[in-house]
């Protein structure tokens, strides 16, 4: 998958929502760097993208950075707060960040 994303953004280096995905691949095999580079990518081409703010919180959480990751969870939730994993995501930061 990350091999097919990369070649969707050869043709288009503007598809935030390749960038999205090929960042959720990377994080899926523990490259939280660059999954963290892919999700920063995709907000900046789409800052109201609240998938994108929540799956850069997750690889922040998974690195042990808590304070970022509260902040995406929260900034996912101010776009979508109806988002059930940024929620879930959020709880757990507060938690693990004390």
């Amino acid at each position: 998958a990350i091999a097919d994303f990369t070649q969707a953004l050869k043709l288009d280096p503007t598809n935030a929502s390749a960038y999205t995905n090929r960042g959720a691949a990377c994080l899926y095999k523990g490259d939280r760097d660059q999954a963290i580079a892919d999700f920063t990518q995709a907000i900046r081409l789409n800052p109201n993208d609240a998938k994108a703010y929540r799956s850069r919180g997750a690889a922040y959480y998974f690195r042990g950075d808590y304070d970022r990751a509260i902040a995406d969870y929260t900034q996912a939730l101010k776009l979508d707060p109806n988002d059930a994993l940024a929620k879930k995501g959020l709880e757990l930061a507060r938690r693990r960040g004390r």
